[in-house]
């Protein structure tokens, strides 16, 4: 289970997305919980590890219409627990919020 936290700009500079001062959105890696080449893209780091990752048509992100570059902060890496391997992902808490840690 990775914890990541980013920001997303398009070619021009406008940033899409931002939660780099938010809390981290989670995924489980290896189960294709996001697109393939960015998790391939965000394997091996660490966590306090950043890096920049540039989405294109050439690098392997053919339905794009746009560049765009992501500035990615892994905040944790854990191993996942049995019920998250089953559900492929964050169990959500009962009101919809996965709690302090951030979201699903």
């Amino acid at each position: 289970m990775v914890s990541i936290r980013y920001k997303m700009e398009n070619s021009r500079g406008e940033v899409l997305e931002d939660i780099l001062d938010g809390l981290p959105i989670n995924y489980l890696h290896g189960h294709g919980t996001i697109f393939p080449s960015l998790e391939a893209e965000l394997k091996g780091l660490n966590e306090g590890e950043e890096k920049q990752i540039f989405l294109s048509k050439e690098t392997g992100y053919q339905d794009l219409d746009d560049e765009f570059h992501i500035w990615v902060v892994v905040d944790k890496v854990r191993y996942a627990s049995d019920e998250e391997l089953e559900k492929g992902l964050n169990p959500v808490l009962s009101d919809g919020y996965c709690g302090p840690e951030g979201c699903c």
